[in-house]
């Protein structure tokens, strides 16, 4: 892992709209085979971002899928782990949370 700086994307939240087009477990569905993974930020993180690890049991339709648990690495954004294996609060939401690129430092 590097410190090097990311780019603004990664840490402005001015470019943060107020509310995104989909929710997480949209993000995951169109995403869940990406290289690196699903990634997300929540609006309301200051130097976080996180890797989701594992969603739930599809119960029910989109876009909310019966709302099964969502748990994810979250990390800093120079590759700390700051917390693993965490419950994503509400992912249904499309206030909150944001899909981001891997970031540079990630290695599988």
């Amino acid at each position: 892992m590097s410190n090097s700086a990311e780019p603004g994307w990664l840490t402005d939240k001015k470019n943060m709209s107020d509310f995104s087009v989909i929710n997480v477990y949209q993000m995951y569905v169109a995403s869940k085979d990406t290289p690196g993974g699903v990634w997300i930020r929540r609006t309301t993180w200051g130097n976080l971002c996180a890797r989701i690890k594992t969603v739930g049991e599809f119960k029910g339709p989109e876009p909310y899928y019966g709302n099964p648990e969502v748990r994810a690495d979250i990390y800093t954004l120079n590759g700390t782990l700051h917390q693993a294996n965490a419950v994503i609060p509400v992912p249904g939401t499309y206030k909150t949370w944001r899909q981001i690129e891997s970031p540079k430092w990630w290695t599988e």
